[in-house]
């Protein structure tokens, strides 16, 4: 029990040094630096909230915050999947030179994007002053809903990444899937402005139910209905069980396809 345990202390250090080495890589590419990653959703959030207050007639309170943390989520679901779905093929000659899990690489990805997302949420903290929306006890079911949506999301980076080593096409499909999801999410569109016959299936959407939980406990101080829960619940056990099936049962092939 206690080398498993220094085990993933030390898997957790390399997760940190790798990240820590990227993000100062991206932000050395940037002039702004680290600003960027609370600029990015508050830019969105300016644009899309003043184009479409003025373009789609509804009755959603505090329009801007509602497409600010649709597009935080939606961003943490792109950015986090499609790093994951690189990371092995990235990190060839890394992966075949150390006896590392090949996991890391993939959960690496997820932590970054979770870390950018953290760093995203800042800019939130103004504009829900300015909106005088209060933090609740709602608030503390972030926890839960954000482990929920990284386990999902760290599933479908497993899988993502065991399909592009073996049909690297898959990230153009991948990204067409994802310019998709962007229109029916429910991120900056309400889902009552899409068709009805559509409802039922979009609300079994995860990237829609991660961001459906979030606005109820961060911003409306409402309580989320259990099927929203349920669901999202299902989808962690299926993509986390998924993942670690395909990922036991290729990990061979994974390094000799590289």
């Amino acid at each position: 029990m206690g080398e498993e345990i220094i085990k993933i202390k030390q898997y957790f250090f390399v997760i940190r040094q790798v990240s820590f080495k990227e993000q100062k890589r991206n932000i050395d590419d940037t002039n702004l630096g680290f600003i960027w990653n609370v600029i990015n959703p508050f830019l969105y959030m300016l644009i899309l909230s003043v184009y479409y207050q003025n373009v789609i007639i509804h009755k959603i309170d505090n329009f801007p915050i509602f497409v600010f943390t649709g597009i935080t989520m939606l961003h943490f679901y792109t950015n986090a999947t499609t790093g994951a779905m690189h990371s092995l093929v990235n990190n060839k000659g890394f992966i075949t030179k150390t006896q590392l899990p090949i996991e890391i690489f993939i959960f690496q990805k997820v932590f970054e994007a979770f870390k950018e997302m953290c760093y995203s949420a800042i800019a939130l903290i103004p504009i829900m002053m300015y909106f005088h929306i209060k933090i609740t006890f709602r608030a503390v079911q972030l926890i839960p809903i954000l482990l929920l949506t990284v386990i999902v999301v760290n599933g479908m980076g497993e899988i993502l990444a065991i399909a592009y080593v073996y049909f690297a096409d898959i990230s153009y499909l991948y990204s067409v899937f994802m310019t998709m999801m962007f229109f029916v999410s429910g991120a900056f569109i309400p889902i009552d402005h899409l068709p009805e016959r559509l409802h039922s299936v979009l609300t079994y959407n995860p990237i829609f139910l991660s961001i459906y939980l979030v606005r109820n406990s961060l911003i409306y101080n409402l309580p989320s209905h259990w099927t929203a829960w349920g669901k999202l619940t299902v989808w962690a056990v299926l993509l986390f069980g998924l993942g670690r099936f395909l990922m036991i049962k290729n990990k061979n092939g994974i390094v000799g396809k590289m």
